[in-house]
């Protein structure tokens, strides 16, 4: 960690979508420069978790604030009233967060340059001739410096995530989340993924990754978390949670994948 203070902090949050309880109360600190890998068998409420840090889903209950702001409302000091914010407010705040999804979701009429430049020049409002040098330098961070003007259709699925993750950075995002970004590769392009994120996590950027990649985690995580039916069970190094866990529901989930 560069940092003890908590960037990320989530309190009681719970979603439901419909009579579904998704999140029953997630309460979570997330520290400055920490890499937190959220880890747990499908159904168990991570990816939603991630969709509400970035408020493409909106919580139920509770509270998430990022850097001290809290996420998609202000609340009345003297009252405790909660106000919604407006759109325009909401995309500020996400505007500080990068996420990369399970599919790469590229503009497939855009070379790869132009995928990575698109944010910055119309979100952003910056000059095309300034984004598009660092646009480059994204990209060749990445390792794709020689395939600027292919298509997504001209580029492996590791490429595509790749250029998908050079998107992201391009908005200089204090946040970058992750939710599951190998689950739809091909096995032998999963590790030139893992290896951006994990040189990524030594350049000091806080992530909060959701991976089924127990390898990535146990070398890269800072912070594990085991949820499960909407809760967390359990949390700490991954010395702690992957390797000796102390609920029996962590230890009978690690012991199927190991």
């Amino acid at each position: 960690m560069t940092d003890q203070t908590a960037l990320i902090h989530i309190d009681s949050v719970h979603k439901f979508f419909g009579d579904l309880h998704v999140l029953r109360g997630i309460n979570l600190d997330i520290a400055n420069g920490e890499v937190c890998v959220i880890m747990g068998p499908s159904g168990s409420g991570k990816s939603t978790l991630l969709r509400c840090l970035n408020q493409l889903e909106t919580i139920s209950a509770g509270e998430i604030l990022i850097d001290g702001e809290l996420l998609g409302y202000r609340k009345d000091p003297n009252t405790g009233v909660y106000y919604d914010l407006t759109d325009q407010q909401i995309a500020a705040q996400r505007s500080q967060i990068g996420m990369v999804f399970q599919r790469f979701n590229l503009f497939p009429h855009m070379t790869a340059l132009e995928n990575v430049m698109e944010g910055p020049i119309h979100v952003l409002d910056r000059a095309r001739n300034e984004v598009r040098e660092e646009a480059q330098e994204y990209l060749e961070l990445v390792g794709l410096g020689d395939r600027l003007n292919h298509y997504p259709s001209q580029l492996s699925g590791g490429q595509q995530q790749r250029v998908a993750i050079a998107r992201a950075l391009a908005m200089k995002p204090e946040l970058m989340l992750f939710d599951e970004p190998t689950s739809a590769l091909d096995p032998e392009l999963v590790g030139e993924v893992l290896t951006v994120m994990q040189n990524l996590a030594q350049a000091g950027m806080t992530m909060v990754v959701v991976t089924h990649e127990v390898g990535f985690a146990r070398e890269v995580a800072d912070h594990v978390v085991f949820m499960d039916r909407g809760t967390v069970v359990e949390e700490g190094t991954p010395e702690q949670v992957i390797i000796s866990p102390q609920s029996p529901r962590t230890r009978e989930f690690f012991s199927k994948v190991l």
